[in-house]
Parts: structure tokens; sequence; C-alpha cells
């Protein structure tokens, strides 16, 4: 395993992490597909194959796959782990901010979380207030380093001036091989300023394992509408796929630790794909292992599909805000998750 510090001043940790969106969450296939003892397995193989950074959220299976990774952890060292967990868009008020991590560490059963991240920017809350808690989480000793997800440069530059004593460590950010427009701004804006880049959905939600085509979508409901899932875009893909299988045959390889290798080219970036087997914690792990040529990474970059600004801004500026806006308005007047 190869291991990668992240930002100028935040710990050390494996170049592959695990992610655990799909723990506990119904629309992956939680309690139909899959249940508690296949993702304890799971957990278990990947940090004893190397891996020791785990990502997780008070919002993943509504705190389900914080309680699944909690019953776990108590198995290994605290010093084998990384735990990032995030506090949801509608718990960023200064109080709700100091309960969510107190929610979380229970589940968890952690003293404290090393990495406590706003999962989203909710423009209806004072951003000052919500840093303001997590200083004073970091000098209560409950969470060690504070990150974000889903800031683009301006918010990640508000972020940092909303803070006087600590630094934002990460930027928690979609990328992937079909989607690339943090390339952009945002991973350069954090190369240049000492942040790390944690890479979730590196593998498209499954759609560059070799598993998916445009004639075979994943029918799961986290799927539906992600428009990396519709059949035109895939239709589009396909040279991509096929680039990335034909690398992955010749070096005699998985096609998703191609598309993995290719991210991990940017020495900021670590990458949190998910698994529900065994076989793909192993296979995941071994993906740093392997260096791609300049030729490959041309290839690569050469069929990327650009995303459309329109069908960018519709995810992820109207589809995910509603989403968490209706969450929003079940949470806001009850308890945290």
């Amino acid at each position: 395993m190869q291991y990668r510090r992240l930002g100028k001043s935040g710990p050390k940790v494996s170049a592959i992490g695990l992610g655990t969106g799909q723990f506990g969450a119904p629309g992956w296939g939680y309690g139909s597909v899959y249940g508690d003892a296949q993702i304890t397995n799971v957990i278990r193989t990947a940090l004893e194959t190397g891996v020791s950074l785990i990502d997780t959220s008070e919002t993943y299976g509504n705190g389900k796959s914080e309680t699944i990774l909690g019953s776990v952890l108590g198995e290994f060292r605290r010093d084998d782990y990384v735990v990032i967990t995030k506090v949801a868009p509608w718990n960023l008020s200064f109080d709700r901010v100091l309960k969510a991590v107190d929610s979380s560490l229970k589940r968890l059963q952690l003293d404290y979380v090393d990495l406590y991240l706003v999962h989203y920017p909710n423009p209806f809350v004072r951003m000052r207030d919500t840093f303001r808690a997590l200083e004073r989480l970091v000098k209560e000793g409950k969470i060690r380093y504070i990150g974000v997800s889903n800031f683009n440069p301006m918010l990640l530059e508000h972020a940092q001036g909303c803070m006087s004593k600590n630094e934002l460590v990460v930027d928690e950010i979609e990328y992937n091989a079909l989607s690339r427009r943090s390339e952009k701004h945002t991973i350069p804006y954090c190369a240049r300023n000492g942040i790390g880049v944690v890479a979730f959905s590196p593998l498209a939600g499954g759609l560059l394992t070799g598993r998916f085509s445009a004639d075979l979508r994943p029918r799961d409901r986290a799927r539906a509408f992600n428009f990396l899932n519709r059949k035109g875009y895939l239709l589009k893909a396909e040279r991509l796929f096929q680039c990335l299988q034909n690398i992955a045959t010749s070096r005699q390889v998985s096609m998703a630790q191609v598309a993995l290798a290719y991210l991990l080219r940017l020495d900021c970036v670590v990458a949190i794909p998910a698994a529900l087997t065994d076989s793909e914690a192993r296979d995941n792990a071994k993906a740093p292992l392997m260096q791609l040529t300049r030729e490959e990474i041309l290839a690569i970059d050469g069929l990327s599909t650009p995303v459309g600004g329109p069908t960018y801004i519709f995810d992820h500026f109207i589809i995910r805000p509603i989403s968490w806006a209706k969450e929003s308005m079940k949470h806001m007047s009850g308890p945290t998750l």
C-alpha cells in the first residue's frame, strides 16, 4: 500500500481508502442485496490489506454506516486507521454541530474523530458559526482535523477565512475518469494551497469497473438519477471503457484498478472507492501498486467524455440540494441524527 499525507498538516493515510456511503442505505440494496455480516467482512478485509482511511457520514444510512463501523473498528488498534465523518447540511448551526459530533462519536464508539467535514455547504447557515463550532471541537479533542466536502475554490477560501487557529486539511469531491470538472479549478486550488483532495465516487458508482454499459445500467434507486447513468452519456463513454479495459488486460489487472490509478497520478489525491465484497476490497487496495505510463494517461485523457455544464449544474445544484433540503425539513425541528 502507498501512503500520502492529507494536506500540509493532516495525517498520513493510505492512497486508497474505503467509502461507506452504501452501508446501511436501502437505496443501494442494504437489507435486500447485502447486510451487516457482509459489510463487516469488507471492513475487516480492507483494514487487513493496509487500507487506513475509512470515510463515512452521519447521513449514510441515516447513521447506520457509522454504527456498523463502530461495531468493527474496536477490533483494531486506534493508530491503525483514520476515520472521516461528516456533518449534514441541516446540522451546520453552532449548537447542532456540537450535538451532531457527539452523536457520531457514540455511533462510531470512538473518543475522537480524525477528520470532521462539512458534508455540503448550506447557504442558509452562517459559515462563520459552523467553523467556530468546528474549532471548538478541535480544542476539546473531539476532532483532530477540519475539512469540507463539495466546496469550490471560492467556498474553500471563505471557509479558511472563518477560522483563526486551524487549517482546512481536505476537500472531499466527486472525481473520476467520467467526471473531471474539478481538474479545472478545485484540484489546482487545493494543490496550490496545501489542501488534500479526497476523491469520492472514484469508480463513478461502479460504472468504471467494467460491470455496466449503456445496455446494462445499474437499477438501484441510488443511481437512478445520476447523470453518469444515462444511456446517451454511457454510449459516448464506450470508447473510454474500452481504453481502460485494454490497459487492464495488458497489465493483467482489473479495470477498477486502472481507473483508480488514473486518479492517483495526482500527488494531492487519495481515493475512497466503495466495496461490498471481500474481493472488491482486495482489488481496490492493489491500485496504488501500479503506475500508469504517460501514454496510458494521455489515452484516458483524450477519451474522457466532458460533462456538459447544464447537466452538471442540474445534478449538483438542483437535484442534490433538493434531496438534502427534504432531509433538512425532517430534522431541523427535531434531534440531530
